[in-house]
C-alpha cells in the first residue's frame, strides 16, 4: 500500500516550480524529515510554500460526491473505497495542512474523481515519487 501526501501549493510557488517538480519535492522532503532543532526555520518555509485546505468543505464535498457510490464508506472523518471487484482499497483523510491518501492501486478513485486542482502536489516519500496531480490524471 502506498501513502501519498497531498499538498496545496501557493499560487506563486506553483508558478515558479511547475517545470521543476524535483526541486519542490526535495524542499518538501526536507520539511517532512526536519529535526526539532530546525523546526522554526522550517515552519517559516512551510508557510511560504503551502496553502491550507478548508477541511470541512473538502470532507463535505467528497462525501456528497461519493455517498451513493456502492463501495464508499465515510467513518470517523476518513473516506474509504473498498472494492473487491476492481480491486481497490483506498483511504483518504483530510487535514488543514495536507491530505493523506493510502491506496493499493496507482490511480485511486478518490484521487481521480475529486482532487483535481492545478496546485496540488503529491509526494510519496517512501518511494521517492512526486507529481503535480493535474499532470498525473491526464
Amino acid at each position: 500500500m502506498r501513502t501519498f501526501y497531498i499538498f496545496k501549493i501557493k499560487k506563486e510557488m506553483a508558478i515558479i516550480t511547475r517545470d521543476t517538480p524535483y526541486n519542490l519535492y526535495r524542499t518538501i522532503e526536507h520539511l517532512y524529515y526536519v529535526d526539532e532543532y530546525n523546526m522554526g526555520v522550517s515552519f517559516k518555509l512551510y508557510n511560504d510554500i503551502f496553502s491550507t485546505f478548508n477541511k470541512e468543505y473538502v470532507d463535505k464535498k467528497i462525501y456528497s460526491l461519493f455517498r451513493n457510490y456502492k463501495y464508499y464508506i465515510y467513518d470517523n472523518e476518513k473516506h474509504m473505497i473498498i472494492n473487491k471487484y476492481r480491486p481497490e482499497n483506498t483511504y483518504l483523510k483530510v487535514y488543514k495542512s495536507h491530505i493523506i491518501l493510502k491506496s493499493d492501486i496507482i490511480k485511486p478513485t478518490l484521487l481521480l474523481n475529486y482532487l483535481m486542482s492545478e496546485d496540488l502536489f503529491v509526494c510519496d516519500f517512501k518511494n521517492k515519487d512526486y507529481f503535480w496531480l493535474n499532470e498525473f490524471v491526464r
